[in-house]
């Protein structure tokens, strides 16, 4: 069993995409751009906001803009990333389940760290221990500073914490980070993308993932 588990946070324990849909399009519709379908910003999202809207918006768009609007994207969104966004069906109880067993749980996301904080706390409570995201300060994913900073909060080895994300970033940052890591098949990625990205254990539902973290490790 392992001792602690760092979850990824969108596609891995809540459903944000249509938040993010909307706010991105918001942002473009403003400013006279195309707007981009729900399958386009599954696709694009991962990597933090900047690189989200700089995917969104066409090609060769300068830096400059890019910042503009994503500074507008990121006061938008800070108003509007609770109006759909749902934790995935099975997740309170998986997370419950894991405090029971005496097992840490964080999370580590490119999201801005407040807007993480504050979808945490709305529906995960105590359930979650600690919230590391963009801060503007450290380094995003697969930048491995989040986690060192969660592996020292909770004290424990690498060998006894397992990441759980859903993207080609959370497979990269756990391989950085030299940690075991699972797939979820709900998420924004498909298993394909996954393997192709170096992730060889997968999760298509949260009894799965509860029966790889009580049973391994």
């Amino acid at each position: 069993m392992y001792k602690a588990v760092i979850f990824d946070l969108d596609g891995t324990l809540t459903d944000t995409l249509d938040d993010l849909m909307h706010s991105v399009n918001h942002v473009l519709e403003k400013n006279h751009f195309p707007l981009r379908k729900k399958t386009e910003i599954r696709s694009f999202v991962g990597n933090g906001l900047r690189m989200l809207m700089s995917r969104s918006l066409p090609e060769g768009t300068s830096d400059q803009l890019i910042d503009r609007m994503t500074d507008e994207l990121t006061m938008y969104y800070k108003d509007h990333s609770l109006v759909y966004t749902r934790p995935y069906e099975g997740i309170c109880q998986l997370l419950a389940v894991l405090r029971d067993h005496g097992i840490h749980c964080a999370v580590a996301t490119n999201k801005n760290e407040q807007a993480a904080k504050n979808i945490c706390q709305l529906f995960f409570g105590d359930l979650i221990e600690t919230v590391k995201g963009d801060n503007g300060k450290r380094p995003l994913k697969p930048s491995t500073e989040c986690i060192d900073e969660i592996i020292a909060l909770f004290a424990v080895e690498k060998s006894e914490i397992l990441y759980v994300g859903d993207s080609e970033p959370d497979a990269y940052t756990a391989h950085n980070a030299g940690l075991d890591s699972v797939g979820v098949l709900w998420g924004f990625r498909d298993k394909t993308v996954l393997e192709n990205a170096g992730m060889h254990l997968f999760a298509e539902n949260c009894q799965q993932l509860k029966n790889i973290i009580l049973n391994c490790g």
